[in-house]
This record gives C-alpha cells, sequence and structure tokens, in this order.
C-alpha cells in the first residue's frame, strides 16, 4: 500500500484496519478532532499479513483553537505485541498448571489420609496381608500424584502452546475399571459404583493421566454431591467410531441456573452436601482435558435428579 495512494485516499487505511478494532479507530478520531491527542495500538491487515500498529497522534489548531490539520507517527510495534501475547498465554498456562496440580491432588492425597488412618488401627501381626493391601494402595495413590506433577509441569507444557498431549494405546473399559477400584478400596466411598463395560475391550488413542484426571474429576464431583445411599453409574461403549463414556450419579443434581455454567472455570462453584469447599475447576478442568484429546463432552441434568455427563472421545486407529 503506497504512500502516495493513501495520500490520495486515506479511506484505504482505515479499510486495511480489521474489523474489530475500527470502532476504537473512530473513537480515536473523534477525539482529536475534539482537541486530545491520542496514543493507541490498532491492528491493520494486509494482503493476508496482520501487523500491529502504534499510532501517536496530536491535533494542531488555528488561532480559533479549532482542529485545522494532525500531526503524529506511526510504528511498527508487532512483535513487541507479540511478544506481550506470548508472556499473557504462558502466565496462564501456568496458572492452569498450578490450579490443575491443586485440585487433582486433592482426590489421591484424601486416599493416602483414609488409608493411613485405616493402617494405624490395624497393626496387629494377624493382620500382615491387609496391611500390605492397604500399602499398595498408598503407592498407588503416591505415583499417581508424582505422574500428574511431572506431565503438568514437564517442560513440554511450558514450551507448548496448550497442555502437552502424550497419547497412547490403551483400552478405556480397563481404565474406568483401576480408577474405580482405586476408589473402592480406599474404603472412602460410601455410594454404590455400577459399571457398565464392554467384554471386548474398547481401544482409544489418549493421554492415561489425563484420562484418569477426567474420570477423578468426574467421580469426586458425584460422591460431592450424591447422598451416602446413592449411586455412580459408568457405562462406555462405540458408536460411529467413537468411545462414549456416559457417567451417570442419582444426586441432588445441577440447578437450571447453573446448568449453563458447568464447564467455566469459577463458574459454577458451589458446596458439596456435607458442606466440601469447591473452587469451581473441576469440571472446567474435565472440559480442557476431553478437548486436548480432540473429544466433546455434554451434561444433562435437573435439580433433585441427578446428572449425566457423556463423552466422546476417538477411537484407536490403527
Amino acid at each position: 500500500m503506497g504512500e502516495s495512494r493513501l495520500q490520495e485516499n486515506p479511506q484505504l487505511l482505515f479499510d486495511s484496519v480489521v474489523e474489530d478494532d475500527r470502532p476504537a479507530v473512530i473513537r480515536c478520531w473523534q477525539r482529536v478532532l475534539k482537541g486530545d491527542h491520542v496514543d493507541e495500538v490498532a491492528c491493520i491487515e494486509h494482503n493476508g499479513l496482520k501487523r500491529y500498529i502504534r499510532y501517536v497522534a496530536y491535533p494542531i489548531f488555528d488561532s480559533a483553537r479549532q482542529v485545522v490539520s494532525v500531526a503524529g507517527m506511526a510504528e511498527n510495534v508487532t512483535q513487541q505485541r507479540d511478544f506481550i501475547n506470548y508472556l499473557t498465554e504462558f502466565g496462564q498456562r501456568k496458572n492452569s498448571a498450578l490450579e490443575m496440580v491443586v485440585h487433582d491432588l486433592r482426590g489421591p492425597l484424601a486416599i493416602v489420609k483414609s488409608v493411613s488412618s485405616l493402617i494405624r488401627q490395624d497393626i496387629q501381626d494377624d493382620k500382615k496381608q491387609e496391611l500390605e493391601h492397604y500399602t499398595d494402595i498408598i503407592e498407588r495413590a503416591c505415583l499417581q500424584c508424582t505422574d500428574l506433577i511431572q506431565d503438568l509441569l514437564s517442560e513440554e507444557h511450558l514450551q507448548s502452546p496448550e497442555v502437552y498431549v502424550n497419547k497412547t494405546r490403551l483400552d478405556m473399559s480397563l481404565q474406568i475399571r483401576n480408577v474405580v477400584e482405586f476408589y473402592q478400596k480406599g474404603q472412602m466411598v460410601q455410594q454404590q459404583f455400577v459399571l457398565q463395560l464392554p467384554e471386548e475391550p474398547l481401544m482409544v488413542e489418549l493421554d492415561p493421566i489425563k484420562f484418569s484426571q477426567i474420570l477423578n474429576n468426574l467421580i469426586s464431583n458425584s460422591i460431592k454431591f450424591t447422598p451416602p445411599s446413592g449411586t455412580i453409574t459408568i457405562r462406555a461403549y462405540q458408536e460411529k467410531g467413537e468411545a462414549v463414556m456416559v457417567h451417570t450419579d442419582n444426586g441432588i443434581g445441577i440447578p437450571a441456573y447453573l446448568l449453563p455454567k458447568v464447564f467455566e472455570r469459577r463458574g459454577a462453584s458451589r458446596p458439596g452436601l456435607n458442606g466440601e469447599e469447591s473452587r469451581g475447576l473441576g469440571l472446567s478442568i474435565v472440559y480442557e482435558l476431553v478437548r486436548l484429546q480432540g473429544g466433546t463432552i455434554s451434561v444433562e441434568s435437573r435439580d433433585q435428579e441427578g446428572t449425566r455427563f457423556t463423552v466422546r472421545l476417538p477411537m484407536y486407529a490403527a
């Protein structure tokens, strides 16, 4: 876009401003006409290339204090803006990682605490085998914590635009059984689990740690809002090239006014049935982890009638 063309037709310059920034440019121009100086940044696009331009404009007055012309400068600040955007994105990823660590470590550590209490009660020679069983649960819980920290704070996570996803081939049904068994053996869940899983392996290509996070958050959410006499049902099946997991509970459900916000960060925070504190992060984490692995999640619920989450994930492509 040549200088001579712009002088002949200044509208060309305004037409190059991206649509979202045009109202701001118009407001700045009106301010200059009123006698104010402006110092702003706008995004322009020419031949498919976007650039950020900082423009500084000063009005020039005549003897009657009327604006007769404008003086100023324009500077290409694309590199500076890209750097600022990178720092902002990096900070958001850092905050997201730390929130995930704090939130998702609570479940495994609660199990460690529960099992430790059981061990203290059962230190007797005739219960040596049972103590070994409890020790195995503690080791698995600690390993899960270690894997989670390593995954979220890895070098790959810090360098990538999004959370690093390490996909591998796994049997979704087996993964579900292992996570549910983890809760049952810890003897910290009073609700009944019902598993409706296919006999044949349901092979998917997922990040096993992140899939465990998804399950842990859904189960923890159901435990928090389902009475001890309630039921948590997890069903899995294949449908049209996707592996589908349906997680259902018969708890207190989600009020209609909160339902549109359940996947928003801190959008649907409320205490559990026993007054458990909620930071409104769990389901937003689930949504993001499902999305990162190429899947979708939806929710259906009615107040006092339970909740159902449906997760659809890609099947393993042989």
